[in-house]
């Protein structure tokens, strides 16, 4: 069965290659794991990996004045996206998971409920987004190991909590403690990841009890400090039927996707199960998810969409926008 490779792994197989340090390569190794397609084609490669890991692990704990690295959570990638969620204690991460997944987190007043990597899956239409909840990152307590999830997400929700008066220290220690390892949270990607280990996330800061009395002060006060860094910002209240859908919607348009129908000529559509591919996906890389074998011989295609097409006959190099139907043709 062939492995399939995407470019999200290939890209972290090349940091891998290129990485200098143990560290470095830890980290690479880890990322890998985390993003290869799982499947019976990488069996063998995932052993591969995990063997890599082990002895890589083993060597730097027997390094002199070196401590053991901790726990290490590698959360298996489900649905349309993953999407880290990080903050400061009591800043509404755990609410989020509650009202848009079945994870039922334990939600507190008190800090510090949320222990490990606690993932959901957030409805979409027809799809699902993963969220990851992650334990709090606050100067009482913040666990090392939590650098490295947030680095393997597609998108990351940085949570602001508009009823705490140290709302800004809490942000910034937030941004700090991620930066210390080798993790930045952007706006925008220019570099997903670097040689050194380093990696961008693409980030939405979600300012969340948006209900508080005090909630437009504080918000426009953590605009002055952060809007410039984030200037796209989502609202979120626990009390509201509406904001769950609303923030369900925004990721999927954040996570820059597209959702391809599959066609057999002759046969409707198969709408309930889309292909999920990156904004500016062709018909060729859509072959590719389908199977090696169409995308090695595939003549052309046939697209219908929603705007433009009805069943045109469209090359190999034709961009796909969200909800195409495409039948390919060998």
């Amino acid at each position: 069965m062939p492995a399939n490779l995407t470019p999200i792994y290939l890209e972290a197989e090349r940091a891998y290659k290129e990485a200098k340090t143990t560290e470095e390569r830890i980290a690479a190794l880890e990322h890998m794991l985390a993003v290869i397609p799982k499947h019976k084609g990488t069996t063998k490669l995932q052993a591969d990996i995990k063997t890599k890991l082990a002895k890589l692990r083993d060597a730097d704990d027997k390094k002199p004045g070196t401590s053991r690295r901790g726990a290490i959570f590698n959360v298996q990638r489900e649905g349309a996206g993953q999407v880290a969620l990080v903050g400061a204690p009591n800043s509404g991460k755990s609410s989020i998971l509650d009202r848009l997944t079945n994870a039922a987190p334990q939600v507190a007043d008190y800090p510090y409920t949320t222990v490990k990597p606690q993932p959901g899956m957030a409805p979409y239409q027809n799809v699902k987004i993963q969220l990851v909840d992650l334990p709090p990152l606050g100067r009482e307590f913040a666990e090392g190991w939590i650098p490295g999830v947030v680095r393997n997400a597609d998108l990351a929700l940085l949570t602001v909590n508009l009823a705490s008066d140290e709302m800004l220290d809490e942000t910034e220690f937030v941004l700090d403690r991620l930066a210390q390892g080798k993790v930045a949270l952007v706006e925008e990607v220019t570099e997903r990841y670097r040689p050194d280990g380093g990696a961008q996330v693409k980030t939405r800061m979600v300012f969340t009890h948006s209900d508080h009395p005090d909630a437009a002060d504080l918000r426009e006060l953590a605009l002055e400090v952060f809007g410039k860094r984030f200037p796209n910002y989502w609202m979120f209240s626990n009390a509201s039927e509406e904001d769950p859908a609303r923030l369900a919607e925004a990721m999927f348009q954040a996570l820059e996707i597209v959702r391809v129908y599959t066609k057999t000529p002759g046969k409707q559509a198969e709408r309930n199960d889309p292909v999920v591919l990156p904004r500016g996906s062709t018909v060729m890389d859509f072959a590719r998810e389908i199977h090696k074998d169409f995308a090695q011989k595939l003549n052309y295609a046939r697209v219908w969409s929603n705007t433009k097409y009805d069943g045109q006959r469209v090359m190999r190099d034709y961009v796909l926008e969200d909800e195409d139907v495409v039948e390919l043709h060998t």
